[in-house]
């Protein structure tokens, strides 16, 4: 059994860093000693991590971004039942690269392509191209396999170009919170809403500061805690003087980016998480099921898939100050409320979203291939 050869896996994608919900779940596949124990991994990272001058970047991007496309039709010329798994890119340039990457991989006929999409702005892209290149998309995508997505309401992204597309959900290692570190019962008299996410408009980061704010004036003892990268350090500024102005410094606060035991302590500390998203590619936050994990009743808008994720643990908002400050009032003037909401999503959480399953539901697509003609899976929406 220990001689039997293993199948080439040839693994396309980002991997941290910089710390992305994409680069996240890639590592977390990456890293599965199941995935290894079964196949010879080909990794080829099209993160840009090594890239320290913008001014180089696309030459440096390109010179070593062609040595993976060499190298991905040499692996597919020898190994005759080679799988492509390849994180396709939302923008144009990496759009075409990555096809690229698709018909190297089908030099042969029996090589396989898996095509992961990890977001909702594929066929905004391909609506954004004409002509040749247009065709050139849709006919190499035509020879995926298999597309994967977030949710089935990210489906239309592959533009009924791939025949299966299955849906595999994000997930978080369990020993990131585990269950008895939850105290659902903690007793405290000023309530703590997180959000953690890049700080950038389009988050809703701004008219979650207005909604607190506006709470905090009417009598509800809050605080707010940030925690993610600034994108536009004028849009903070601005922001920070309207904190500043009334007077919320030492209720409003920004933490900047944190990672393991840190991020942690503020999912712990939380009594609700509030991300009220309006980025119109939205697809399946991370943060969105780590703050399920810890137990969280979330506050979110309806992007994405981020619907169907809190349908049972949080309330749906539209991303406007109204709508946040109603959502958290209710949550916070309803303690057996958001105590339920709370045990509902890390329920939820333990059902669907654990790192085990989302690595599980990969490997197990892989494995079909060992078919000629791959069975469709439980999860498979065409």
């Amino acid at each position: 059994m220990g001689n039997v050869k293993k199948k080439t896996l040839i693994f396309v994608g980002p991997l941290p860093p910089p710390i992305l919900g994409e680069s996240i779940a890639l590592q977390s596949l990456y890293e599965a000693e199941k995935l290894h124990e079964i196949f010879d991994v080909k990794k080829m990272n099209l993160s840009r991590k090594d890239f320290e001058n913008p001014g180089g970047l696309a030459m440096d991007k390109l010179f070593f971004d062609s040595i993976k496309l060499a190298y991905t039709a040499f692996l597919s010329v020898f190994n005759k039942n080679a799988i492509l798994y390849i994180s396709i890119s939302q923008t144009k340039m990496g759009l075409i690269r990555d096809c690229l990457f698709i018909r190297f991989a089908k030099v042969s006929n029996r090589n396989r392509v898996v095509a992961h999409l990890h977001g909702n702005n594929l066929g905004g892209t391909i609506d954004a191209t004409s002509g040749r290149l247009r065709k050139f998309i849709e006919n190499t995508l035509k020879k995926v396999d298999v597309g994967i997505v977030l949710g089935g309401k990210l489906a239309p992204n592959f533009k009924n170009l791939v025949k299966r597309i299955e849906v595999v959900s994000n997930g978080i290692p369990e020993h990131f919170i585990r269950k008895n570190e939850i105290n659902f019962n903690r007793k405290k008299e000023r309530l703590s809403i997180l959000y953690l996410s890049n700080l950038m408009a389009e988050k809703g980061y701004v008219e979650l500061i207005h909604a607190v704010v506006g709470l905090i004036k009417e009598g509800l003892d809050l605080e707010l805690n940030l925690v993610g990268a600034i994108q536009s350090e004028n849009e903070f500024q601005e922001v920070k003087r309207f904190i500043d102005k009334n007077g919320m410094a030492d209720r409003i606060i920004y933490h900047g980016t944190k990672r393991g035991e840190e991020k942690k302590r503020f999912f712990l500390e939380a009594d609700m998480m509030a991300l009220p998203t309006k980025y119109k590619v939205e697809g399946q936050p991370m943060s969105i099921i780590e703050g399920m994990a810890a137990g969280l009743p979330i506050i979110s808008s309806d992007r994405g898939i981020i619907a169907e994720l809190i349908e049972d643990c949080g309330i749906l908002v539209e991303p406007a100050v109204a709508d946040i400050k109603q959502a958290i009032r209710r949550l916070a003037v309803n303690e057996d409320e958001r105590k339920l909401l709370g045990k509902i999503s890390r329920e939820i959480y333990e059902e669907y979203y654990t790192e085990d399953k989302y690595t599980d539901s990969l490997i197990a697509i892989f494995n079909e291939f060992d078919n000629q003609e791959a069975p469709i899976s439980v999860n498979s929406l065409g």
